[in-house]
């Protein structure tokens, strides 16, 4: 019996030792391995190779000295493969939403290149009328411009007003007037420089239902 114990003591202490090394030689790139995890799962297979030299020692009748120790070997084990699991989890976790957040900024910046190819103007509107978002050709028709803090803000001296009642809209009133289609305006100038609009606006609404702004499209059409 202790010819069997012996041999199956010293097959898992050279499995250990093997698994050792190679923990301690083998070099990957995966996010999932890092240092701390090799360093701590190498911990683990030195206390079972530990374990595994005091029972073939044991075992072969060679020495029980070491026998007293095991215990306390075995008891560091578990906690050490425990943390190696449960950061290699949290690794696959984090290394998941590192190449979603790659995956959302790419498809941005795609669907904002896209955008700014579009040759008319395109402005997002919250609520109450203020702009959440414009386009290059919304900058450079209605010469839109930046605060200090990036937020986008119309030029104050700019104006719209409806051409069939003469009436000046604010981007409010048109944020809170639902669904425009190809309905013709006019933005003008302290200068008397005036650009003819064929605007169409598309509510948004948020999960809620309630309404969180709107989508507005237009054209410079001067001169047509």
């Amino acid at each position: 019996m202790n010819a069997v114990l012996a041999f199956a003591d010293i097959t898992s202490l050279i499995a250990f030792t093997v698994a050792l090394v190679m923990t301690l030689t083998i070099k990957t790139d995966s996010p999932l391995v890092t240092k701390s995890v090799r360093y701590v799962f190498a911990v683990a297979m030195g206390l079972y190779v530990l374990v595994g030299i005091s029972n073939v020692l044991e075992n072969t009748g060679i020495t029980a000295s070491f026998d007293r120790y095991e215990d306390f070997l075995e008891i560091l084990f578990m906690p050490a493969i425990a943390w190696t699991a449960s950061t290699i989890y949290l690794n696959s976790q984090l290394a998941q939403q590192r190449s979603l957040s790659r995956a959302m900024r790419s498809q941005n910046d795609l669907l904002m290149n896209i955008v700014d190819t579009v040759p008319g103007g395109v402005v997002v509107l919250d609520a109450a009328g203020g702009i959440a978002f414009a386009n290059q050709g919304a900058e450079r028709i209605l010469g839109l411009q930046s605060d200090d803090g990036g937020s986008l803000r119309i030029t104050p001296q700019w104006r719209l007003r409806n051409p069939l009642s003469g009436a000046t809209v604010t981007l409010g009133d048109i944020a809170a007037g639902g669904s425009i289609e190809r309905r013709p305006f006019i933005a003008e100038w302290p200068d008397r420089r005036a650009t003819s609009l064929t605007l169409s606006s598309t509510p948004m609404y948020g999960a809620d239902g309630e309404l969180n702004g709107s989508v507005v499209a237009f054209e410079d059409v001067t001169g047509r």
